[in-house]
């Protein structure tokens, strides 16, 4: 992993916070694409919401509602996982803060396009101003944005719609997603048009290019602030940490740590991992790092090595001084 990072600059960065204070940061302002970690800014902005009672995370919400925004087979068995781990069907309800749960820790893009819908784009994107996140892309809708690069509306050749696809600009890409979106609310049978035949290697790469993007600098640095338990008010940090402090369910991470929280993301050419801990002397590690524009072979060697890496920067100290030399 350390060898991938430093042998191949575009495709890979990483940013460590220890203590307030950035002692890694190998190509931070690089900017790439996030896959799923762009949900924690989502997530924070659920908790604006309760915080300021402008939505009751106890509120329940039909299933049915969520699958409008269900794509089978294409999370990676994220949706079908969560809904299993609530022992939910269809035909049953689930809470706000339990969907929100479901966005982070199992990653359901249906989740995570319900509660865009619920929070409202403009106001997960306000976020970014308020942050003072300057390098990240506007949201869009995650399905909608899934489901818009195969849907070849007039059956062209592919790669004339190939084509197409890329040379939209990134303003009318969002504009297609939310006419999509729009879609699957209000029309059951919009989804069916989903097919595989039409979602080659290509138009994968098109879509995964086109997610939205930020820096391992911008990710290191939220999840510093989360972890900071004073930069956000405490009825807004309460409820984050319900939401992505999930690893710390484990009883292992109970007895080593007083807080842990972490979203990452894929694509087929896309691995991505954001997190931060306090420790049980109180020392606090926040990281991002981002791998991009992976072949299959590259995909199979990080994911081989991912959580292994992550352990490493997470419990060993010889190895955070180890990558501040190697790669600072």
């Amino acid at each position: 992993m350390v060898n991938f990072i430093k042998n191949n600059p575009q495709k890979s960065s990483i940013v460590i916070n220890e203590n307030g204070k950035e002692t890694l940061n190998c190509r931070g302002n690089q900017l790439m694409p996030l896959a799923s970690a762009a949900k924690t800014i989502i997530a924070l902005e659920f908790a604006n919401q309760v915080a300021s009672k402008q939505i009751n995370k106890t509120t329940k919400i039909a299933v049915k509602d969520i699958n409008r925004y269900y794509i089978p087979f294409t999370d990676g068995g994220a949706h079908p996982a969560w809904l299993k781990s609530l022992k939910k069907t269809v035909n049953d309800s689930v809470t706000l803060l339990e969907t929100a749960k479901g966005m982070i820790r199992f990653s359901s893009n249906a989740n995570t396009e319900y509660l865009q819908d619920l929070l409202g784009m403009d106001k997960i994107n306000a976020n970014l101003k308020e942050l003072k996140i300057k390098n990240h892309s506007p949201y869009y809708y995650f399905t909608a944005g899934a489901l818009m690069t195969c849907l070849n509306p007039d059956n062209i050749e592919k790669d004339v719609w190939l084509s197409k696809l890329k040379n939209l600009n990134d303003a009318e890409y969002r504009k297609l997603c939310a006419q999509n979106h729009q879609k699957l609310k209000v029309d059951t049978n919009f989804i069916k048009q989903f097919n595989f035949k039409n979602l080659p290697i290509e138009i994968q790469k098109i879509w995964s290019n086109k997610i939205v993007a930020s820096t391992t600098k911008e990710y290191a640095e939220l999840l510093k602030k989360i972890n900071s338990e004073n930069y956000f008010k405490p009825e807004v940090q309460q409820v984050l940490q319900q939401i992505m402090e999930w690893p710390m369910e484990y009883a292992s991470n109970k007895s080593n740590f007083l807080h842990l929280g972490q979203k990452g993301g894929s694509t087929s050419f896309v691995l991505t991992d954001a997190f931060y801990l306090t420790d049980l002397k109180g020392n606090k590690i926040s990281c991002a790092f981002f791998f991009n524009d992976l072949s299959p072979s590259e995909q199979l060697l990080i994911n081989k090595n991912f959580s292994n890496f992550e352990s490493s920067i997470i419990t060993n100290s010889k190895f955070r001084e180890r990558l501040v030399k190697e790669l600072n």
